[in-house]
């Protein structure tokens, strides 16, 4: 997949770009995008959501409010009376959540200071409890214009090629771009790489696997000038470059094919997702299939929703 090499940067990007921006109120629904629902989606969710362990959920301001077995997990304005507040502190030796860690303590004091803030949460439409303060208005999200003027926010255009001394070097666009810096530095091009040491990379790079015998005598006796390109479009063409490459995606998406936790103090044991594996095949399939980029990121955010082929 051509688009590739920029899913790490542009990710990069949105990091920083985070990181610059200053920290939104707590009574914001920008707030509670970035700083709460992670947090209890991360967390909470695997129990608190369809399985309502204890019979709390944790996915909406009513269930919140309504609470489970003990009573209303939060009290908004007042953390401290807020049995959500209470099991992340983990201060009662019988009331402490996650099972099995404990949440960093900028995520316990955004859990709180949103709490205090009236326990803002965007989708929710439902009144409160009776007898509880309810939530102020959510402001509305914007886009502020430093945000938008962020590098990696930016439209793509192409630049102008910059000239080279040695001309006969480059190939493409992309060469005389990395001739200006040598040139810059001064510094010159290393020689050409010999067919072993280009295959070896070739194979590596797109499919993590050195060549077999056979390939690399198929290659070194190919005197044809696309013989490199034909060793490029077979490695692409191999199922084993989805799985090669898939395997970044699914790192930045955090897969994991069993509950993290699994291996805890408390020795619960192993705990998988029975059907992790189907995403971890759709998104080797979508390597596999040069599935424009636009799309593989549609399907992840639409699902179900999408239909036929191209549903994640």
């Amino acid at each position: 997949m051509a688009w590739v090499v920029v899913i790490l940067p542009l990710l990069a990007g949105l990091v920083s770009a985070a990181q610059q921006s200053p920290m939104p109120p707590p009574q914001s629904a920008e707030f509670f995008e970035t700083r709460v629902r992670p947090v209890l989606a991360s967390n909470c969710y695997d129990c608190h959501t369809d399985q309502h362990n204890g019979g709390l959920r944790v996915d909406s301001r009513d269930a919140l409010l309504k609470g489970g077995r003990r009573g209303p997990a939060i009290v908004p304005g007042d953390p401290d009376k807020s049995l959500l507040i209470q099991a992340v502190r983990q201060a009662d030796e019988k009331l402490k959540m996650p099972k099995g860690g404990r949440l960093s303590p900028g995520e316990i004091d955004a859990l709180a200071e949103w709490v205090r803030a009236g326990a803002v949460w965007p989708a929710a439409a439902a009144a409160s409890a009776p007898g509880l303060p309810s939530a102020p208005k959510p402001a509305a999200f914007t886009i502020k214009p430093e945000q938008r003027a962020f590098w990696s926010f930016q439209p793509i255009h192409k630049p102008p090629v910059p000239a080279v001394s040695h001309a006969d070097w480059p190939k493409s666009d992309i060469d005389r771009f990395v001739l200006a810096k040598l040139e810059e530095q001064g510094l010159q091009p290393v020689r050409a790489a010999d067919k072993l040491t280009l295959i070896r990379r070739a194979s590596l790079d797109l499919i993590g696997l050195p060549p077999a015998p056979e390939e690399i005598e198929a290659f070194e006796n190919d005197s044809s000038p696309d013989a490199f390109a034909k060793v490029v479009d077979r490695l692409l063409a191999s199922p084993r470059y989805g799985e090669t490459w898939g395997r970044l995606w699914l790192d930045v998406g955090r897969y994991g094919e069993d509950d993290y936790r699994s291996l805890d103090p408390k020795g619960r044991g192993r705990n998988p997702y029975p059907n992790a594996y189907l995403y971890r095949d759709w998104v080797i399939k979508a390597f596999n299939d040069d599935l424009p980029y636009d799309q593989f990121v549609k399907a992840q955010l639409t699902g179900d929703l999408l239909g036929g082929e191209g549903r994640a």
